[in-house]
């Protein structure tokens, strides 16, 4: 730990220096590694880590970190020449010379704790989504970005995606003309209330010797293991995962951000009442179904944009052009404007398209305005490090804010109260609201306070 200290504060004290920084832009990237197999470190082998495999196969994977060593076997498997480590610290520790880039794939708890240690070391990341556990953490690494200036994206895929770029552009030529409201939607759910109404009364389960449960737990006060946490439900537990919302609204959520130009929305609130699914077709709501209402400022005397986030089986009215099962799916997003609706199926827009009057305006779309992106995030973290691009859509400068969304949301659920953010200040109207800012680490684990003090 003191030597981690000594490289640190070298680190820190390198980049104040201006012209003696160890990574002072894409560029000093680009001329590191243009021209070579880049070295790359997985912080998680197992579970969504898998869909990184084709694009680190391509690379070296220098070492590997995972603190369950059965749900890590992926990874082992696939990259058998990767030293193997349980504690990503000494992973770093030992390799932060020659590494290019860390691919972040633990659960939402952790992901700040990796992130930050391999950013202030001057390494590249990626980071699954949601970017962070708690809205300290994303505004911190959107503050380590701007400093240690290394690339960096979060895993929401679909920003990646062509639809993405249409679904923009069409917004942008009027196709649908003023969006009057949007509505998202996923039938996962969150099981998170009910989950920690009920934790005190749940018995302790053994620890398996596949498993080190002190540094899975990482940055959060230590708690008993209990049946179901390890190694998938954890999202469904407050203190390690942010429900539905966190699972998917990086991903959903990301198309009106994206397409609209969102910034932070002025209130959020949950109402279970809010639910057309039977009209729409789809199944029973499950008992945790809710609905969540998000508003957005739009300035010029406009009123405000509300953003509806439906999850659990409750939809929004689904134009009569798009009923049907095979259209509303597990999820999507409608983006409702005064002359056509824009409908994207899916978790991310695969395949977007206009809600009426479809084949004939499919014919004489607009031109192609927004550059596309060259591959999913991995990709484009990459070719950023190689100097081919000069950063992916998703860095940390436009994830943070779209988690803080995501964030929000989820402590509308959490507190049940309407949430009024002060953005700017990062505090609420409501000041009862205020702990869920930053979550309490254990020692050892509190990454990133000094860059508040600069």
């Amino acid at each position: 730990m003191i030597e981690r200290t000594k490289r640190r504060d070298f680190l820190r004290a390198s980049l104040l220096a201006g012209g003696c920084a160890l990574i002072s832009n894409h560029r000093a990237w680009a001329q590191r590694s243009s021209n070579r197999k880049l070295k790359v470190a997985l912080i998680g082998a197992g579970g969504i880590a898998k869909t990184a495999f084709s694009d680190c196969a391509r690379e070296i994977v220098v070492a590997i970190a995972d603190v369950d060593q059965k749900q890590g076997k992926p990874g082992f498997t696939k990259f058998p020449n990767a030293k193997r480590y349980t504690d990503f610290r000494k992973l770093l520790d030992t390799h932060e010379k020659e590494l290019d880039a860390v691919i972040v794939s633990t659960p939402d708890h952790t992901h700040f704790a990796a992130t930050y240690d391999a950013m202030q070391r001057g390494i590249a990341v990626q980071t699954q989504k949601p970017l962070t556990h708690d809205l300290w953490q994303a505004r911190t690494l959107q503050k380590a970005y701007q400093k240690f200036k290394v690339p960096t994206v979060m895993g929401n895929q679909g920003h990646t995606m062509e639809g993405m770029r249409y679904i923009r552009e069409w917004y942008e030529a009027g196709l649908a003309g003023e969006i009057v409201e949007v509505h998202a939607w996923t039938n996962r759910t969150t099981k998170n209330n009910t989950n920690a109404a009920r934790s005190k009364d749940l018995p302790g389960i053994p620890v398996p010797s596949h498993l080190d449960w002190d540094l899975w737990q990482g940055p959060v006060p230590e708690k008993r293991l209990i049946e179901g946490l390890v190694p998938s439900g954890w999202r469904w537990w407050w203190d390690y995962g942010l429900g539905g919302l966190g699972d998917i609204g990086c991903h959903t959520l990301d198309i009106p951000v994206y397409a609209l130009g969102l910034g932070m929305p002025v209130s959020v609130r949950t109402d279970k009442s809010i639910d057309f699914s039977r009209e729409s077709g789809g199944k029973t709501p499950r008992p945790e179904a809710m609905t969540y209402i998000y508003e957005f400022e739009r300035g010029g005397g406009k009123p405000n944009l509300k953003v509806y986030w439906y999850e659990g089986g409750h939809l929004p009215r689904i134009p009569g052009s798009q009923t049907g099962s095979k259209t509303i799916g597990g999820g999507g997003c409608l983006l409702v404007g005064e002359k056509n609706t824009i409908v994207s199926p899916g978790m991310r827009p695969t395949s977007p398209r206009m809600a009426e009057n479809w084949e004939e305006i499919r014919r004489n779309l607009p031109a192609k305005t927004i550059p596309r992106a060259i591959g999913g995030p991995i990709k484009e973290l990459f070719a950023t490090i190689r100097g081919e691009i000069e950063k992916p859509g998703s860095d940390f400068d436009y994830a943070a804010p779209l988690t803080e969304i995501v964030i929000l949301g989820t402590l509308a659920m959490r507190s049940g109260k309407e949430v009024r953010y002060q953005a700017e200040k990062m505090t609420f109207e409501d000041p009862s609201l205020n702990p869920y800012i930053k979550a309490p680490v254990r020692p050892g684990w509190d990454y990133g306070a000094d860059l508040w003090n600069d």
